[in-house]
């Protein structure tokens, strides 16, 4: 009898060995970098963006892209009465934060500030055409369109840029009328003034005047 009573003890002994052993070995094993992102993500969620005085005098429902920048920010109207299907893949590609972290690569002092080319950050651009449409504003200070390429020896312009967007810092007649104006800037247009060629975008969201939840894609066709 007594032999087995030191038996069951040392079984128990022996078990609860194990167990605080194992204890031990969950408690001192180190995070890895992966646990370490998700945490950090989980534990900082991303501040938002609100609209400022100025773009809230804007009419209820206009659609706002807020773009947060190295220099600070900048507000832009978006013009998605006007021109729907442009206005609308602009806000469609900042639903999938495609602009976050992409660079102005083309910086020129009293012309245009131009980004949106995912390549420069090893991503792939969107395979998107985006659909003619009329230009009813001037390309002047602050007017806000989508990039066009003209092959060296052409007359007229090719197809429009799907991603890269360009804010203009001066006027620009000579753009008139083949360049589809989407939008115009509301507030911080000495923020693109003093935007260097390489400075990033650090995020864009869209939102609604009068809205506190974010503008989409969808109704910005829905004003077609």
């Amino acid at each position: 009898m007594k032999r087995f009573n030191y038996v069951v003890l040392a079984a128990v002994v022996m078990a609860l060995a194990l167990a605080y052993a194992g204890c031990q070995k969950k408690v001192e094993e180190p995070a890895t970098a992966e646990t370490v992102e998700t945490a950090a993500t989980a534990e900082t969620p991303e501040t938002p963006l609100t609209l400022s005085a100025d773009a809230q005098k804007l009419p209820p429902g206009t659609e706002v892209a807020v773009i947060e920048t190295e220099e600070g920010i900048v507000e832009i109207e978006l013009l998605t009465k006007e021109t729907p299907k442009t206005a609308g893949n602009f806000i469609k590609l900042v639903e999938d934060r495609f602009y976050d972290g992409i660079p102005f690569h083309r910086v020129e002092p009293g012309f245009v500030a131009q980004a949106g080319d995912a390549t420069l950050v090893g991503r792939e651009n969107p395979a998107i055409e985006i659909p003619a449409e009329p230009d009813k504003r001037k390309t002047v200070r602050g007017a806000v369109s989508m990039a066009r390429s003209m092959a060296p020896g052409a007359t007229e312009y090719g197809a429009t840029s799907p991603t890269q967007f360009f804010i203009l810092t001066g006027d620009s007649p000579h753009l008139d009328p083949d360049f589809c104006v989407f939008g115009l800037v509301v507030t911080g247009m000495d923020v693109v003034d003093n935007t260097r060629k390489d400075d990033v975008v650090k995020r864009i969201r869209v939102l609604r005047v009068g809205e506190a939840k974010p503008a989409t894609a969808e109704a910005a066709a829905e004003t077609e």
